[in-house]
């Protein structure tokens, strides 16, 4: 699991990729701004085994991909970041265009509430992993919403700063 993250989304305090570094302990989170990083990554990622979680034309549903295909997948790319910085680290790095893209047709509802966003399929980058995680290898990551429940439980924020949850 790899996350490519926004330098603006690092220091969020409300970051839920890294609670997915510290349940998943062979996650790499790799800062967009760090060149070093981003042109090693370039080089390793083989097209053939690295699925990339981002909605685009050319994405297909992860749901729709065959046993096959998910046993060939050896990278999952997630990006951090809201909508328009997702958008911008993909036209930045072209070399992520050339990776088998996948979006979510049956993903659930967030439960992620305390940041905003105007789109009702939205998920924070652990419930993205979550759902793509359990797609792909049939498991069990209540843990991991488990941990996305307890931060947002602690969260000091005014109620009008809360999204509506989606149901």
């Amino acid at each position: 699991m790899i996350i490519i993250q926004h330098p603006k989304e690092a220091t969020h305090a409300k970051n839920t990729a890294k609670l997915v570094a510290l349940s998943i302990p062979s996650t790499r989170i790799i800062h967009a701004n760090d060149s070093q990083a981003m042109h090693a990554l370039a080089t390793s990622c083989d097209a053939a085994s690295t699925l990339l979680v981002y909605p685009s034309e050319t994405s297909q549903s992860i749901e729709a991909l065959s046993k096959v295909d998910r046993k060939e997948i050896g990278t999952i790319v997630l990006i951090d970041g809201s909508w328009k910085q997702a958008f911008g680290i993909v036209k930045q790095n072209p070399w992520l265009q050339a990776l088998r893209a996948v979006h979510f047709s049956n993903a659930p509802y967030s439960d992620y509430v305390i940041r905003h966003t105007s789109l009702a399929h939205a998920l924070s980058t652990l419930e993205a992993t979550a759902y793509s995680l359990s797609v792909l290898e049939q498991k069990d990551l209540s843990a991991l919403h488990a941990l996305q429940h307890a931060m947002q439980s602690k969260w000091q924020a005014p109620k009008a700063h809360l999204r509506e949850p989606q149901k």
